[in-house]
């Protein structure tokens, strides 16, 4: 330390005395302790360049090269340019992008066609190089740089080569050492290294040398090691202990398909064909295979007379069924698919079982929707069974889940009536949020299926209640690979 000017980082301890990492943070923390050393700790951006950041260094941007093939013509025809350039058919369209982004170049129209042209930056930039390309210069010899070791005038470029991903970054945790002035005035003394012993061995014992050895202090204040057993994803401990809850209360659980006939997702459920929830912006359909079996004709017949004429004095939907769209496939969008399809396969009472699984939307990903996500969806179907009894159900799984209270609204979903939502109070956020939907499913959904008895149904979407519990506000975190979060994440 005194060598390097009473400052210094471990790193350039370790170059200077040949030691390792461990071995000077062991050093460096008996000083601290005695009062010789001050230790700083934060962390630094570590910047590393990619391969095709590397690639780029040795070739030259892409945009680069198009410039200067395009610095010897008057023009160039897009559609054309993978003809004259040597650019990779694929990094054309980055190229032009870049061409345009960096004042380089121009679109224009020739003949009807979509041309490039060079402007007057392009042509100064012919001899001088960008500042992303002079950063991407700064890598020619290392792997990876600090932020802060580069030049004030490039940091702007170090997002732009992120954004392409030329390189990346990656936090670092640093330790930096100063002396303190005790330990500037211990370097004007001539001081005898002293052996200190942190392991009382069983040789030291037999031989009694305990006796003439010093041995070292332990500051009990010190953090331990820490420690990153396996353990499940958050997420999927909360689905495992639902599974579990529901299990205890005698339900049984069941499965489905996730490639499902629109029969099943949705004529079987008393959704019209008509329905918006039908249209392609919300259901993922498929093109192999495009149509599905439904081998239970019968069933069918029974379906389309519903939706065409109503039962148990429905009207229906009065419109034209057509049995081809029940054959068309898509992603399952609502796990209410397998429960009814288990309903069709059991009509008799008792049944009480619940489906968790996957479903899948049409939507555009942002922190409030996502295109994949967990549902659970239970139902019970027993003779006298009513309203009261689903509330009831209802109340108990969400005090078995830990929300003790409760309020219920009324709420409307195309196959129950009536339907009601269940909202939960989260003290620390002061808020009611929504949480369950449930329902008794219509005659004109159980009628086709032969069931004569009543048949509550409730759903839950775990992702919100998951967005509670680990305290996140973006949907999309509960799915990222930051390994430091999901370590963090506490077991319950």
């Amino acid at each position: 330390m005194g060598e390097l000017g009473g400052e210094a980082e471990v790193k350039n301890i370790q170059d200077l005395a040949d030691l390792s990492q461990s071995a000077v943070m062991r050093s460096a923390l008996s000083l601290e302790d005695e009062g010789f050393l001050e230790i700083s700790r934060e962390s630094r951006d570590e910047i590393f360049i990619t391969d095709e950041g590397r690639e780029y260094l040795k070739d030259s941007l892409p945009e680069r090269k198009l410039l200067e093939v395009l610095a010897e013509e008057e023009f160039l025809v897009i559609d054309s340019l993978s003809e004259n350039v040597d650019i990779p058919e694929e990094k054309i369209g980055i190229s032009i992008g870049w061409l345009k982004r960096k004042g380089w170049a121009e679109v224009d129209t020739r003949e009807g066609e979509k041309i490039l042209r060079i402007t007057e930056d392009g042509l100064r930039a012919l001899d001088d190089k960008e500042k992303d390309e002079l950063l991407l210069e700064k890598f020619e010899e290392v792997e990876s740089l600090f932020s802060d070791q580069v030049p004030s005038d490039l940091e702007a470029e170090i997002s732009t080569l992120a954004s392409r991903n030329l390189i990346r970054i990656r936090s670092r945790p640093s330790h930096g050492l100063n002396l303190t002035e005790k330990g500037k005035k211990a370097l004007d003394f001539d001081l005898e290294a002293e052996e200190k012993v942190s392991v009382l061995s069983k040789e030291l014992i037999r031989t009694g040398k305990w006796r003439e050895v010093e041995l070292r202090d332990y500051n009990v204040t010190a953090s331990g090691p820490s420690l990153h057993p396996g353990k499940e994803h958050p997420q999927r401990r909360m689905i495992e202990e639902l599974r579990s809850i529901l299990l205890r209360m005698g339900f049984k659980e069941i499965g489905g398909p996730v490639v499902e006939s629109e029969f099943w997702n949705f004529d079987a459920l008393f959704q019209a064909q008509n329905h918006p929830a039908r249209e392609i912006h919300d259901t993922l359909s498929l093109s192999k295979p495009e149509r599905a079996k439904i081998l239970d004709e019968d069933l069918v017949e029974r379906v389309k007379r519903a939706h065409e004429q109503g039962v148990a004095g429905s009207e229906g939907w009065g419109y034209e069924f057509d049995e081809d769209v029940s054959r068309r496939t898509v992603l399952r969008s609502q796990t209410t698919a397998d429960t009814v399809r288990h309903l069709a396969q059991n009509p008799d009472p008792p049944v009480k079982v619940f489906c968790i699984d996957k479903v899948f939307r049409r939507e555009r990903i942002d922190y409030q929707h996502l295109a994949e996500f967990p549902q659970a969806e239970g139902i019970v179907m027993a003779p006298d069974l009513n309203f009261r009894h689903m509330l009831g159900y209802l109340k108990q799984i969400l005090i078995e889940i830990g929300i003790p209270k409760i309020r219920f609204r009324p709420g409307y979903f195309p196959y129950t009536e009536p339907s009601a939502e269940a909202d939960g109070y989260f003290p620390e956020l002061d808020e009611w949020i929504e949480l369950l939907g449930a329902g008794m499913f219509r005659p004109e959904l159980l009628n086709p299926l032969g069931i004569d008895h009543p048949v509550l149904a409730w759903g839950i979407g775990f992702s919100r209640l998951a967005m509670i519990r680990m305290g996140i506000e973006d949907m999309r975190d509960l799915h990222n690979n930051d390994i430091d979060w999901l370590r963090k994440q506490p077991l319950r």
